[in-house]
């Protein structure tokens, strides 16, 4: 298992959910007769945000973390 392929596919479905989610914040009101009207739950979607954003940090923690043990496993073998 590389674990930088899945840091790597972690990063991808944590900017997937912020695609997503600001899909949804684009449409965030409609028109009805003239008065605007929220279609969107402003409070989930920050926390779903907020929940992608410590998605893609943690998954860099992971891919720095790991780059940092292969370096140093290279400087034990030469």
């Amino acid at each position: 298992m590389n674990v930088l392929s899945t840091a790597r596919e972690g990063l991808d479905r944590a900017q997937d959910k912020v695609d997503r989610i600001a899909k949804r914040l684009a449409q965030f009101a409609a028109f009805e007769d003239s008065a605007p009207v929220d279609t969107v739950d402003l409070s989930e979607e920050m926390v779903s945000l907020v929940a992608a954003q410590n998605e893609y940090s943690a998954n860099v923690v992971v891919a720095r973390t790991a780059a940092e043990l292969e370096s140093k496993l290279l400087d034990i073998l030469a």
